[in-house]
């Protein structure tokens, strides 16, 4: 579990869902596929990001102690089964889902993730970049996996919305673990920017995820008006909370994290059910 990152895998493959369901409000067999699917392949591109990484993880607090690390687990043993998780990703989403566009859209979130993101990560600070990329791909393949169409605008704006939460989310993560990072000799914008300056960063991408997520509700055909409010909620109640990173000069980064992630994903899951319940 701790090799292929199960906690962050989950939200991953329910964000997969989450566009599935938007697209068609539906529990529907091609849904069930699409969450296991995605879950196997993000636990893959996991585990093979801890074999990338063994050597950098050594050097962070807050990686140390990892199975590779600490040698728990052997990199034969963790490279077959981050191959066995992925190639079973994979062959769920061409099986189960309604076209080849989940597929596709599952290798290249692997290319984005294993193939630049984290190599890029030892020597460059915009690796945040193509990270936020990859995490924004799974909403897509829920999508399409239902027969939605790439060309529909809606499908990028929910393409936005995970873009723009995932780079304040990694920036807040830098302040969370900031003396972590500038004790190693690794590119980190917590080490080319002072704190404030990131705060300020974050401050600005959470507005643009507000303004993305306040614009999914301007589509009533696709929205029940319990979804939409339940959004608008969200938006206000995440403005008021992320004034603290301009207002206070050292806010509870922790505090901040639990915030973002515990709205986010408690919004999608109120919306997701929402959304079953009235199309029932």
């Amino acid at each position: 579990m701790q090799l292929v990152k199960v906690p962050l895998c989950v939200p991953v493959a329910c964000s997969a869902g989450f566009g599935a369901i938007l697209h068609t409000p539906v529990l529907t067999p091609s849904c069930w596929a699409v969450i296991c699917g995605v879950f196997f392949l993000a636990c893959g591109a996991a585990g093979g990001n801890s074999l990338q990484e063994k050597t950098t993880d050594r050097l962070f607090a807050r990686t140390c102690n990892r199975p590779l690390v600490t040698g728990r687990l052997t990199e034969p043993e963790a490279f077959w089964l981050s191959a066995l998780l992925g190639t079973l990703g994979l062959a769920i989403l061409w099986l189960g889902a309604a076209n080849w566009s989940s597929l596709l859209l599952g290798i290249t979130a692997l290319v984005l993730y294993n193939g630049l993101y984290t190599p890029l990560k030892q020597t460059s600070v915009f690796a945040l970049f193509p990270g936020g990329l990859a995490g924004a791909v799974p909403p897509l393949i829920g999508w399409t996996a239902a027969g939605g169409a790439l060309i529909d605008i809606y499908a990028w704006q929910l393409f936005a919305l995970f873009f723009f939460w995932q780079i304040p989310h990694f920036c807040i993560i830098l302040l969370r673990h900031q003396e972590d990072y500038r004790a190693v000799e690794r590119p980190s914008l917590i080490r080319v920017l002072p704190g404030q300056s990131l705060q300020r960063i974050a401050l600005v991408w959470i507005l643009a995820f507000i303004v993305v997520a306040l614009s999914l509700t301007l589509d009533r055909v696709r929205l029940e008006l319990g979804s939409r409010v339940a959004i608008v909620l969200m938006c206000g109640m995440l403005a008021v909370f992320s004034l603290s990173l301009v207002v206070k000069k050292s806010p509870n980064y922790h505090f901040l994290f639990r915030v973002l992630n515990c709205l986010f994903f408690s919004t999608l899951l109120l919306v997701a059910v929402l959304q079953l319940y009235a199309f029932k």
